[in-house]
């Protein structure tokens, strides 16, 4: 099923998404025509949706009028204080509502946002916090007793959770919400550099990446771009349904990355969603916020919409209501489409792939779009440039494996002060390099088979793990697992396995077995390993593959 005659409709000329070359910073390349110069006037747009419900965190519900004048109070009181466009004005806490309020005030005062992973120790956060060279930092109470020996400042605003008497770690979040009248706000040139965002740091210490408004802007369009070509294949917008009464999308990725900032946070924004938002990863509380709130959209990552959708007594919630689930961030197991459609009426299931570099745009497909095609990372963005090369750097014909490479506006400005780390990701011709292997179909879609740095090469054979854990996950009783490789004098590496399964009896010795009528022999792992145990995740839920595998060497020694 063929996308690009649909994809050539909605993006011609005098087209709503009419895709035409822009100027970028790096020249003249594919964009939205009609799009917003800047991300600050899509969030100024969104003060239309007036007394229409908007955010639910714990005991806090607040229409979109109230959660403007909130994020108008506390910046009055920011630009009181001094804040100034250009400033880094850093974010370390969990999701909650004054995480928002605090991201959007500081956005609009023409500050540069620097969300950092919460989940981080001291030293991780301080790191992040020094680097980005921060004058202003939004922290919870839990943030705030870790960095105070390490950043004393008066800038700092703490929401607190439980005040102590006698502690000053910072400025009370609810006392910096000023009556004052803020300032009109000002609308920045598209090339206004505005975000930071940190990669995880698996291969080294976290680098920021640097974005712009124009890049921002484009990409919430292209979520926008994926709603309407869906719409468009099925022939109109689904109905609510289940009690619904508005499109709700439970947020539970971080807002610290790009798909958890950009599409649960401000696409709902642009699209007039409500949002309900649980702090810490609990399937059992998330299905019962989906039943109580009426929630009709969960997105996550492949591991959680499986626990979710995997829960023993799913039956006893009513989430008649949920008729879209997304999943992305990772390679989908197998097995998950199948499970998403045996538990989700009808389900409006969704994939795709990006990058922190790229604003999470690359590829994406939902509904139809998405069930055409299950297996593969979706549809290429019009916006977006791809192609693959071989180790050498020659490009690769069509449908032929390589590395991918990205070109376009929403890509990265490049590492906030780490001029090699720029050198080593950008071409000589202005392509980036994302370290992930695939290929595009003649149909336009594109498939990751694997990460560059995970291929394990045995006896002069390349073997892209991702082959093994898809043939893995479509045997029954298995829940999660991850291939790596481990050093082997014989045959220079050998690939190994850690399997989580439901019942302890499915065996290292039976999965070898059903592997073996899957997948060719070479791919099945000399070592496997089974455990009830969930395996461990980082901060975006994705499966700390380094240190599982660091955990393995170390125990064979």
């Amino acid at each position: 099923m063929s996308m690009k005659p649909t994809i050539q409709e909605l993006t011609a000329e005098g087209a709503f998404f009419e895709v035409r070359d822009i100027p970028t910073t790096r020249g003249d390349l594919p964009g939205y025509a009609h799009a917003p110069q800047t991300l600050t006037e899509i969030i100024q747009n969104a003060r239309g949706h007036g007394d229409l419900g908007f955010i639910v965190s714990g005991d806090t519900r607040l229409t979109f009028a109230e959660f403007f004048a909130r994020a108008d109070s506390l910046r009055a009181y920011l630009e009181g204080q001094g804040l100034t466009a250009g400033d880094r004005f850093a974010i370390a806490m969990r999701n909650n509502a004054e995480w928002l309020i605090g991201f959007t005030a500081a956005f609009l005062a023409g500050a540069t946002v620097v969300p950092i992973n919460s989940w981080g120790q001291a030293a991780e956060l301080t790191f992040a916090v020094e680097d980005c060279e921060a004058s202003w930092l939004l922290c919870d109470d839990q943030r705030a007793k870790m960095l105070q020996a390490s950043l004393p400042t008066e800038r700092r605003l703490v929401v607190y959770d439980r005040a102590e008497p006698g502690t000053e770690r910072g400025i009370d979040f609810s006392g910096a919400l000023s009556r004052a009248t803020p300032a009109e706000v000002k609308i920045p040139p598209p090339d206004q550099v505005c975000l930071i965002l940190y990669t995880s740091g698996s291969t080294g210490t976290p680098k920021g990446v640097v974005h712009c408004q124009q890049a921002l802007s484009q990409a919430v369009f292209n979520m926008m771009f994926t709603g309407m070509l869906t719409m468009t294949v099925e022939g109109g917008l689904r109905e609510l349904r289940g009690g619904a009464t508005q499109e709700k999308a439970l947020l539970n990725v971080p807002l610290f990355h790009a798909t958890g900032l950009l599409g649960s946070f401000v696409l709902p924004l642009v699209t007039a969603q409500g949002i309900v938002m649980i702090s810490k990863w609990d399937a059992q509380e998330a299905l019962r916020l989906i039943e109580a709130e009426r929630v009709t959209l969960f997105s996550s990552v492949p591991a959680l919409v499986k626990d979710l959708l995997s829960q023993p007594n799913l039956g006893d919630f009513d989430i008649t209501s949920l008729h879209r689930v997304s999943s992305g961030g990772a390679a989908m197991p197998s097995d998950l489409p199948g499970i998403i459609e045996a538990r989700i009426d009808k389900a409006y299931a969704s994939g795709g792939y990006g990058l922190t570099e790229t604003l999470a745009v690359g590829s994406q497909a939902a509904g139809a779009v998405f069930d055409a095609k299950p297996a593969a990372a979706g549809v290429q963005s019009p916006i977006m440039h791809v192609r693959c090369t071989s180790p050498d750097g020659s490009v690769l014909p069509p449908g032929e494996p390589g590395e991918i490479e990205m070109q376009g506006v929403a890509c990265t400005l490049g590492y906030w002060n780490k001029p090699d780390a720029d050198e080593a990701i950008f071409t000589p011709d202005g392509w980036m390099k994302t370290g992930d292997v695939g290929f595009a179909d003649d149909d336009g879609y594109l498939h990751i088979t694997g990460r560059i740095k995970d291929i394990v090469i045995r006896g002069g054979e390349n073997i892209f793990p991702g082959d093994t854990e898809q043939a893995c996950y479509q045997i029954d009783g298995v829940k999660e697992c991850v291939v790596f490789g481990i050093p082997d004098e014989i045959m220079g590496e050998e690939l190994a396995m850690i399997v989580r399964v439901a019942d302890s009896a499915l065996t290292s010795e039976a999965i070898r077995q059903a592997l073996r009528t899957r997948i060719a022999a070479y791919k099945i792992p000399k070592f496997i390993e089974i455990t009830t145990e969930p395996l461990p995740r980082g901060a975006t839920e994705k499966f700390d593959k380094r240190s599982i595998q660091q955990a393995f060497v170390a125990r064979m020694s």
